[in-house]
């Protein structure tokens, strides 16, 4: 049962990850044909509207699983919407880096809330305490089952924010996929083991202008 509820997630964030970029260029696509044909002005369309791009982005991490950084995304788009379209009387390069630092805030947040939800599952669920990676404008890696120890079911946490994590798993294990994807890339092994008696390792975190990569690894042989 676990399995399976860990493939359908992994199939539904995919989706997130490259949903949001798509139709912005589809809509971009078509504004752009618009000025073409001299139906609209594009140039100036976008100058006064194109913080609606980061609101829309908000609204949907708020639906697709990242409150914290949803919400704070939405208010600096507001900001940043009301100093484009000049209804209040703030330059809009003053807004800029206060929105930047809000929106990296917000998912650092989200992280701490993906974080407690892995020690949630810990608890509910008896499974072990796997290691946990954070990074922040670097690199990090944490390798899952290093001690030997077959504890059946392994929670960690891989956190990527303007940075990439590498989570190494032993080969035979099932990864079940728990990350947000925030404007970041996740890549976990497309073939996994199916038999019901194999670890689980179950992947929390958030990915925000970053990456994580899952790959299986041979211990035995040093894992890199």
């Amino acid at each position: 049962m676990s399995g399976d509820r860990g493939g359908g997630r992994r199939g539904a964030r995919r989706i997130d990850g490259a949903l949001p970029w798509g139709l912005g260029l589809i809509v971009l696509g078509v504004l752009l044909a618009l000025d073409n044909l001299e139906v609209v002005d594009a140039g100036t369309l976008l100058a006064g509207w194109w913080p609606l791009a980061v609101l829309v982005a908000g609204v949907w991490w708020l639906v697709t699983g990242a409150p914290v950084l949803g919400v704070l995304t939405v208010l600096a788009a507001g900001l940043l919407l009301t100093s484009t379209l000049e209804l209040v009387d703030v330059p809009f390069g003053r807004l800029v880096v206060p929105g930047l630092l809000v929106v990296v805030g917000g998912g650092l947040l989200q992280a701490g809330v993906r974080i407690r939800a892995a020690r949630l599952e810990v608890a509910d669920t008896g499974a072990a305490v796997g290691p946990a990676a954070t990074a922040v404008f670097g690199d990090a890696r944490l390798v899952i089952g290093e001690d030997g120890a077959d504890p059946g079911r392994v929670v960690t946490t891989a956190t990527a924010v303007l940075g990439d994590v590498t989570v190494e798993v032993p080969a035979g294990w099932r990864i079940e996929d728990r990350i947000t994807r925030l404007l970041g890339e996740v890549t976990v092994p497309p073939t996994q083991p199916t038999y019901p008696e194999s670890p689980v390792a179950v992947v929390h975190g958030v990915v925000l202008l970053g990456d994580v990569q899952v790959r299986y690894v041979d211990l035995a042989e040093g894992g890199r």
